[in-house]
């Protein structure tokens, strides 16, 4: 707030003094010296102004950020006498005096500490997770290749009862794996260990190439994935080809889990103006989007909301964390590539990811 308007000297200033009284934040003249000479109503009821007190004795140098207020023409934060209090200090030069603004910050600097002290405990939680990958995997694995040396006879011959216990203990183990596997890639995207894989590359030869590998696991007599790509000008694109890529795994990754029968398109076009808009595109960019079909049952709308959001998914079952982590996943990775990503579900699901033909690695 700029008080420059109110006079050129004190008496001014005091002859504004109703208005000042009534306005939310509070107003301090002050001298050269630091002085308090005058405040209004705001100021005296919170700060408990007594006679002849200075700024200093009131804010941790306060003298000295007022001045730094005027000479930056910017609000200041100041802390109070009293621990983690903080304010927001705008000041103004009237002649050889000041006139100064303050607002309490103190609950939202407060809650922006805490929340950085959270994103710095995730970042810590998610580095560990992911150093320790090996250390999750091994056992699992072992657990799996022993099972399975076991019923092929390598320790002797099983009873029959023997191979059902073990391939049950099997089946868990891979199950076990595949959480594990998506649980710390969701860590490992959210946290500051990931590594952008910055290259120039063909998209469409990319996602037919990821389409290969999944028709190898799915039963292609009842699943169909169509892929169409008919309305694009260039191919290329210069982006964080892990990300992309492990976005659409993961997003297909999630539909098949679910699905037994029907159809998956993936249509790769360039957004049309509505998006431009939606989005708030940069209109001297180009951009991709990638529309990833599903005629499967739609998301509720309760589950839109938090579908992407894991941690939100804690007292639900296996399948909606599951299905959280691959999604927060290719979220996590679409924004990394300086995209977006969105969920739209009504007779039938469309995720769509919208991602720069380029993008500068320092972006």
């Amino acid at each position: 707030m700029n008080f420059e308007q109110l006079g050129k000297n004190v008496n001014s200033f005091l002859s504004s003094s109703k208005i000042l009284n009534n306005l939310p934040d509070m107003v301090l003249f002050i001298d050269s010296e630091g002085r308090i000479k005058e405040s209004n109503i705001a100021a005296k009821n919170n700060l408990n102004i007594s006679e002849n007190i200075t700024i200093n004795e009131l804010f941790n140098e306060g003298l000295k950020i007022v001045r730094q207020s005027i000479k930056n023409k910017k609000a200041i934060i100041a802390e109070t006498k009293t621990p983690n209090t903080y304010y927001e200090i705008t000041a103004s030069k009237i002649d050889n005096n000041y006139c100064v603004c303050i607002r309490d910050n103190t609950k939202i600097i407060n809650e922006n500490i805490e929340k950085k002290g959270i994103e710095k405990f995730n970042n810590e939680k998610n580095a560990m997770l992911v150093k320790l990958e090996n250390e999750f995997k091994s056992p699992i694995s072992s657990i799996t290749g022993f099972c399975q040396g076991l019923v092929d006879g390598i320790g002797g011959e099983i009873t029959e009862k023997q191979s059902k216990y073990l391939k049950i203990i099997q089946s868990n183990a891979i199950d076990l794996e595949k959480f594990i596997g998506t649980f710390l890639g969701y860590s490992y995207a959210e946290s500051l260990l990931y590594q952008s894989d910055y290259r120039k590359f063909d998209i469409v030869t990319e996602i037919k190439e990821i389409l290969k590998e999944f028709n190898k696991t799915i039963n292609t007599d009842k699943i169909k994935i169509e892929f169409s790509y008919d309305n694009i000008e260039s191919r290329n694109e210069s982006n964080d080809y892990k990300a992309i890529k492990n976005s659409v795994i993961n997003i297909l990754e999630n539909i098949l889990a679910s699905k037994e029968t029907g159809n998956i398109q993936i249509i790769l076009t360039e957004p049309d103006d509505e998006t431009f808009i939606t989005y708030s595109l940069n209109e001297n960019k180009k951009y991709f989007q990638i529309k990833i079909i599903d005629s499967n049952i739609s998301i509720t709308p309760d589950e839109l909301k938090q579908i992407c959001n894991p941690y939100t998914q804690l007292d639900k079952n296996k399948k909606n964390i599951i299905k959280s982590l691959r999604l927060g996943t290719a979220s996590i990775l679409v924004k990394r590539a300086g995209g977006f990503f969105n969920i739209s579900a009504d007779n039938r699901n469309l995720y769509s990811i919208i991602i720069p033909v380029e993008k500068e690695e320092d972006e």
